[in-house]
């Protein structure tokens, strides 16, 4: 099923995470490894456990590079 809110674990990232050193190595990853663009996340939410994302529902990107990859770690 196609979907636009994804729960990646904070596990899964091998980071020792810490709120105040880590968070813009998570929004690095998620923008710069995963290749997420921008405009298509209408929002992010980074805790000590997970970080949530939220696509725009706007966007026809279901057979993009990145949306599969972001499949494949949420």
């Amino acid at each position: 099923m196609k979907t636009r809110e994804f729960t990646i674990n904070t596990d899964y990232l091998e980071l020792d995470y810490d709120m105040d050193l880590n968070k813009n190595l998570i929004e690095d990853y998620i923008f710069e490894d995963l290749e997420i663009p921008y405009e298509y996340v209408e929002s992010m939410n980074i805790n000590d456990e997970y970080v949530k994302i939220k696509l725009s529902p706007t966007r026809l990107y279901f057979n993009d590079d990145w949306y599969v990859n972001l499949q494949r770690v949420g």
